[in-house]
This record gives C-alpha cells, sequence and structure tokens, in this order.
C-alpha cells in the first residue's frame, strides 16, 4: 500500500489563511458589540417639556440678563459709596509765564519779586472727618441699592416664568384648535360626499349639495387661520426661549387636571410674604428715609483734615527760584465750614423728602391692595374654569354623540343637510370649548402662581398631614 500526500497549491493556502482571518475580524467585531459601553439615544432637541422651556427661558431671555447687569452695577456703587470715607490723595503740576517782573526798592536797591517762568507741584492729602452723615446715609443708600436691585431680579425671574408658561399652554391650546379643525374637515368631507351621492341620486336638492361645499370651504379657511395661530404661538414662545423663531418644534401635553389643594387665604398670605413688588415698595420707604436724613443733615457744619506739600522753582526740576528761601513748604489745616444762611433752601429740600416719605408709605398700601385683589380675581377666576372643565367633556359627549345619531338619520334620508351640519357645528364648538376650558383653567393657574410670588401653583398646596 503506498502513502500517498495531498499537496496544496499555494493559491489554496492563501485562500484558507484569507478565511481565516476573516473569520477572526468577525469575532472581534461581535465581541466589540456585545462588550462594549451601551449606548443610548440623545434625547430629541426639538421637544421640549415645560421644565426645559423655564429653563431655557430663564437662562438666556435679555431681561434676566438685564437685571443681573443692574445688580451688578448696584454692587458697584456700594463699593464706590464705601470709599468716601476714605482719605483722597491729589496732585497737580503747573507752568506760569510772566511777561514782566515785578521789583520792590529797598535802601537803593532793587528787588525782584517774582521769576518769569514759574513751577509748581503740589500733593494733597484730604480726609473728611464729619459730613454732616452725608458719607453714613450714601453708603446705606447704595446697600439699599443692591436690595433693590436683587428685589427686581426677582421680579422678572417671576415675570419670565409666567410669561414662559403662558405661552406653553397657549401653544398647546392653538395646536388643540387645529386638530379640532382637521377633524372638522374630515368630517365635512365626509358629508360632502354623501351629499354628492344623493344628489347624483336625486335624493337631495342642489341648495343641499352647494351648502355642503360652503361649509366645507369655511371650514377649510378656519383650518388655515388655526394654522397660523399655531405659527405665532410657537414664535412667541421659541422668542421667550431664545431660539430660532422659524424654528419647528413639539411641545409635550401635560395640562393640570386636578383642583386647587389651597385656599384663598393661603394664596394671599403668601403673596404678601413673597411679592418682590412688595419688598421694593418697602425698600422706597427706607430709600426716602435716608433721602430725609441727607437733607437734615445740611443744617450740620462740615469738618476736614488736609495735608499739602508744596514744591516750586523757575525750572523744571523745582529747585526754587532763587527769591524764597526754601523751595518747598508742607501745611496741615482742619477746615471747617457751615452754611448760615440760604433763603429756606434746606427746609424746602426736607419738605420734600418728607413728602416722598409719605407717598412711599402710601404706594405700599395701595400695592398690598392690588395684590390681594390679583390674588382673588385669579383663585376665583381659576375654580370656575376647573368647574367649567367637566361641563364642557359632558358638552362633548353630548354633541359627539348626537352628531352620529344626525349622522346615521341623514344617510337614511332622515335628517335635512342642515341638521347634519348643524350637529357637526355643535361637536366641532363643544370640542374647542373644552379644550378653551382645560388650556384656560393652566393660564389662570400660573397667573394665580404668578399673583402668589412662587413659579408653580403647587408651590401653594396644603403641606401633608402627619
Amino acid at each position: 500500500m503506498t502513502n500517498s500526500k495531498t499537496r496544496i497549491l499555494p493559491e489554496n493556502r492563501a485562500s484558507a489563511m484569507f478565511a481565516n482571518l476573516c473569520d477572526y475580524r468577525a469575532l472581534i467585531l461581535v465581541l466589540l458589540v456585545l462588550l462594549g459601553p451601551s449606548t443610548t439615544p440623545a434625547a430629541d432637541p426639538s421637544d421640549y417639556n415645560l421644565s426645559q422651556c423655564l429653563e431655557l427661558a430663564r437662562q438666556n431671555h435679555p431681561r434676566i440678563k438685564l437685571q443681573q447687569f443692574r445688580l451688578r452695577q448696584a454692587q458697584e456703587l456700594s463699593r464706590a459709596a464705601k470709599t468716601e470715607f476714605l482719605p483722597r490723595l491729589d496732585a497737580g503740576y503747573s507752568f506760569l509765564y510772566r511777561d514782566r517782573i515785578n521789583a520792590y526798592d529797598i535802601g537803593g536797591y532793587s528787588f525782584p519779586a517774582n521769576t518769569h517762568d514759574a513751577y509748581n507741584l503740589n500733593v494733597t492729602l484730604t480726609q473728611p472727618l464729619f459730613s454732616g452723615f452725608s458719607l453714613i446715609e450714601n453708603f446705606r443708600l447704595r446697600r439699599l441699592g443692591i436690595k433693590q436691585a436683587q428685589a427686581e431680579a426677582e421680579l422678572a425671574h417671576l415675570e419670565i416664568t409666567y410669561e414662559t408658561t403662558a405661552a406653553y399652554f397657549e401653544y398647546l391650546k392653538q395646536l388643540k384648535f387645529t386638530d379640532t379643525a382637521d377633524r372638522t374637515v374630515a368630517r365635512l368631507e365626509a358629508q360632502a360626499r354623501d351629499a354628492q351621492l344623493f344628489y347624483d341620486h336625486e335624493l337631495i336638492p342642489l341648495s343641499d349639495l352647494l351648502y355642503s361645499r360652503v361649509k366645507l370651504s369655511q371650514a377649510r379657511q378656519q383650518r388655515l387661520r388655526a394654522e397660523t395661530a399655531v405659527s405665532l404661538a410657537r414664535a412667541r414662545l421659541a422668542t421667550i426661549m431664545q431660539i430660532e423663531r422659524d424654528r419647528s418644534f413639539t411641545i409635550s401635553d401635560e395640562p393640570h387636571r386636578r383642583p386647587m389643594n389651597f385656599s384663598l387665604l393661603q394664596a394671599t398670605e403668601l403673596a404678601l410674604k413673597l411679592r418682590p413688588e412688595l419688598k421694593l415698595a418697602n425698600y422706597a420707604i427706607a430709600s426716602a428715609g435716608h433721602h430725609l436724613k441727607l437733607e437734615q443733615g445740611k443744617y450740620y457744619p462740615t469738618l476736614t483734615l488736609q495735608a499739602e506739600h508744596t514744591r516750586m522753582g523757575n525750572q523744571s526740576s523745582l529747585d526754587g527760584d532763587g527769591i524764597t528761601s526754601t523751595p518747598h513748604n508742607t501745611t496741615i489745616a482742619v477746615a471747617a465750614g457751615w452754611r448760615l444762611w440760604d433763603w429756606g433752601e434746606r427746609g424746602h429740600q426736607i419738605e420734600h423728602a418728607r413728602a416722598a416719605a409719605a407717598e412711599a408709605e402710601q404706594a405700599l398700601k395701595q400695592v398690598s391692595d392690588e395684590i390681594a385683589l390679583e390674588i382673588k380675581h385669579n383663585y376665583e377666576n381659576a375654580a370656575t374654569s376647573f368647574q367649567n372643565i367637566a361641563t364642557a367633556a359632558d358638552e362633548v359627549e353630548l354633541a359627539r354623540e348626537n352628531y352620529r345619531v344626525t349622522q346615521l338619520r341623514y344617510r337614511n334620508q332622515l335628517s335635512t343637510a342642515t341638521e347634519i351640519l348643524d350637529a357637526q357645528a355643535a361637536l366641532t364648538e363643544a370640542e374647542a370649548g373644552y379644550f378653551n376650558a382645560l388650556y384656560e383653567y393652566n393660564l389662570l393657574l400660573a397667573a394665580l402662581a404668578r399673583a402668589a410670588g412662587v413659579e408653580s401653583w403647587h408651590a401653594m398646596a396644603r403641606p401633608a398631614t402627619q
């Protein structure tokens, strides 16, 4: 028996090696897929919920940034007022040329009194000792300005929150109106087809067919108006969030359908505690008090300590002019000033400041009354609007059933075209009324939260009982 050995040709060996390499690559690829880090798809940036809209608006709206710069201005003014208590150092350098030299004669000798060129350098240190309390009152005013800027920033934050929430629910409402318009057009298109079929079989007059077509055209026009309203509502929300106005994006439909779980008294007490307008009114009263003290301080004298060093000469080197014995001089002085008569100007300024303080007191009372009335208005309207939601839902069910029955009767020639079109119009009105009641309730809740000085109406909810 002879042993035969199989010879592997070079081209077969290359093919086998290539096949093994492909197998290894496939195995490595499978392992990378199985063992590699899992990745989740990124969220669609064109889909926003209410929290995301609020975050973008608070970060990007110019009104928020404007208040940040105003707060910075107030802080810098406060720092500047603090430096008024510290000594000031001033320096001056001057040159004077005289075309004629004055002289005086003593015992037949003439002595020059000055020179053609006169150079002078002076350094002055000034420290206020007493200024009639103007420095301390001005400093207190500047510190109060920081609190006012902070309250204005809180107010801007509340306003942007309310405007964003209102624009959000207004956009949702317009979207629902567009959906209602689409359903209306679809129903009228079906009714127009039925009318055409009945007319072709001489079951209805031409006027009924034309009436159906007119109603369909009107519904299509209404849908165009609804689409325009959606575009405008979306542009307004985009403007508040500071994104492209023409950008297409969607928002989550998350209206509140639960009743309010807090009382009118709770909302009013919260508003009188948190509203930035009340803080600003109280700060205005404090500011008027400081201005009154500033005016009263003008009756006091002022006291200033001043030290001055002077150096002079007839050359820029300030080495003297050859006339005076020394080229430099140092003085220390305490200066007092007191205005004795001004024809009653200070008295009038004080009365003006007192009137401004009284005005600020009345402004606080007015703001408090307006806030309480605003809370009552929004609270009662929200309560009424919530009741309207259930009523509107019942109306939708009734209108939908009425349309279904009328449509069956019409297709069996038991109802007229006018009856089916009236039933369809009633259904459209009921659907629009339901969405209007639902989103109007949410808009009123946002207005109530704004009136109470909180970001969301959830912050006014009663705490859970232990």
